[in-house]
């Protein structure tokens, strides 16, 4: 049976950098920078480096108590939709009691430029991409049980 290749990626100053650590290393992880530019280039490199078949991208939403999924990334006034399958990760989501609710509304500052530009970059491939807003470290009761889905392999 053939193994995925997924990516998980988070932010260098966020509550998603503390999910990736706590994380297995059975998956490819990386943080991204907060500033444009780079973001820019470390997604490149990630990009051209390897064929993944998932990237699930996270951020921090500070002022919510459960996962954001966001369905689209917004640039201006143009939008990209997931192609990722949103009902399976749901699925599991459900089987391991965590809440979350879908999101058109990616934000306006890093989270939603990498997850517009990813989305754009992978429009031509087989890559899905998926980016989960988590709420602050704080307010995030449920890191455990979200950090123990993933831990499952």
């Amino acid at each position: 049976m053939k193994q995925n290749k997924v990516l998980l990626t988070g932010f260098k100053k966020s509550s998603s950098k503390d999910l990736l650590n706590k994380i297995s290393d059975y998956y490819d992880k990386f943080l991204f920078s907060n500033n444009y530019t780079t973001i820019i280039k470390e997604m490149s490199g990630l990009l051209d480096r390897k064929k993944y078949d998932y990237v699930i991208m996270f951020g921090q939403k500070p002022l919510t108590k459960k996962l954001s999924i966001e369905l689209i990334g917004k640039q201006k006034d143009k939008t990209v939709e997931t192609t990722f399958c949103v009902e399976k990760l749901t699925k599991v989501l459900e089987e391991n009691q965590i809440d979350y609710r879908l999101s058109e509304n990616p934000g306006t500052s890093y989270c939603n430029f990498v997850y517009y530009n990813v989305l754009k970059r992978l429009e031509e491939s087989d890559t899905k991409a998926i980016f989960i807003h988590i709420p602050y470290k704080n307010n995030f009761v449920q890191m455990e049980d979200l950090t123990k889905m993933f831990n499952q392999e």
